[in-house]
């Protein structure tokens, strides 16, 4: 067994390896292999409902862990700095590369933000006119979403799981390069065709010490997070993506 911070990382670490066999398998199908409801499962790997210790047993025989796997998944039903944050009403959901890298086109995250506007419509011909991606697209998104566990059908329909999404930090995969690739080419076609008066393409060169560059990524951080707190309340009807490109100019 891996090492895992907590047992939300292991859960979701089995659920991409058995996606990665099977790409159709999903995490309501994982649900029904641990014998939980998909509910109760979907809670559980989002934080808002802890994993009991007869539920963790159960898993630990579901999965076939041996019995020092089954001790080191139980340990870490220790309370989380993850989990205590999820109480605490922080919203954003750090994922895996594995995770990142089936849902790493940009519209995958464009629909999980769009669900936020004003008139929202999970009609697929409604999501892929206010996004201009095919039909197609917009259905393989959802479905890529829906096995991954960041949209889930209830009674009442589909529904987004997580308010905000973030990819791993210092991560240099393919999956992260080509999802910025595909967003500064967004942002070249945006810098022909949008007004003006509807973006702000602008950037500044600059001189400094690279000791410092660990604070400064750490500042853009803080910078971005301020950002969201501040604006992305009330009435919201168009989704914006915001792409802070910092690199080195000299040899």
């Amino acid at each position: 067994m891996e090492q895992f911070d907590n047992y939300i990382d292991f859960l979701q670490a089995e659920l991409i390896k058995r996606i990665k066999l099977n790409p159709s398998f999903s995490q309501r199908a994982f649900a029904k292999l641990l014998g939980m409801s998909p509910g109760s499962l979907s809670e559980i790997m989002a934080g808002k409902r802890k994993l009991t210790y007869k539920n963790a047993l159960k898993i630990a025989s579901k999965l076939g862990l041996s019995k020092i796997d089954t001790k080191n998944f139980v340990i870490l039903l220790d309370d989380t700095k993850e989990e205590k944050q999820k109480r605490e009403g922080f919203k954003e959901r750090q994922l895996s590369d594995d995770v990142f890298s089936i849902i790493s086109n940009w519209y995958c995250f464009a629909i999980l933000n769009l669900v936020d506007c004003v008139g929202f419509k999970w009609g697929l011909a409604w999501i892929s006119k206010r996004l201009g991606i095919s039909l197609t697209e917009a259905k393989d998104a959802i479905e890529r979403m829906k096995r991954v566990g960041l949209i889930e059908q209830t009674d009442e329909g589909l529904r987004a799981v997580d308010d905000f999404v973030l990819s791993p930090d210092g991560v240099s995969s393919q999956a992260v390069r080509s999802y910025h690739h595909s967003i500064l080419q967004k942002a070249q076609v945006a810098l022909e065709n949008q007004p003006v008066e509807e973006r702000e393409i602008s950037g500044i060169s600059f001189a400094i010490d690279p000791k410092k560059l660990d604070k400064m990524k750490k500042d853009i951080d803080d910078f971005q997070r301020e950002l969201i707190d501040k604006y992305c309340k009330g009435k919201r009807t168009e989704v914006y993506h915001l792409e802070l490109a910092l690199f080195k100019l000299t040899k």
